[in-house]
């Protein structure tokens, strides 16, 4: 938002807060696994469902979804949901 209102300072500042709050934002720190798992968990998939539809494990799905709630700073698929993963 900040880049497209032309104001470098305050973008700055916001990709500096968001380094700090969100662990691994913008170091592209996800495998494509957990990027899937991760759009799935979002949109509200079960993880019998993710399972089913990577080809994987639900104890693989679970395992990722402990990666990324580490990863993102958050404890639940709640919290999963409301960040943008775009």
């Amino acid at each position: 938002m900040f880049r497209a209102l032309g104001a470098p300072d305050w973008q700055r500042k916001a990709e500096a807060e968001l380094q700090r709050a969100v662990p691994g934002h913008g170091s592209g720190a996800f495998t494509p696994t957990e990027k899937a798992v991760a759009a799935l968990a979002a949109a509200g998939d079960s993880n019998q469902e993710i399972a089913r539809k990577l080809v994987v494990s639900v104890k693989t799905v679970e395992a990722n979804l402990t990666r990324i709630y580490a990863k993102l700073g958050v404890r639940s698929r709640t919290g999963l949901a409301h960040l943008d993963l775009k």
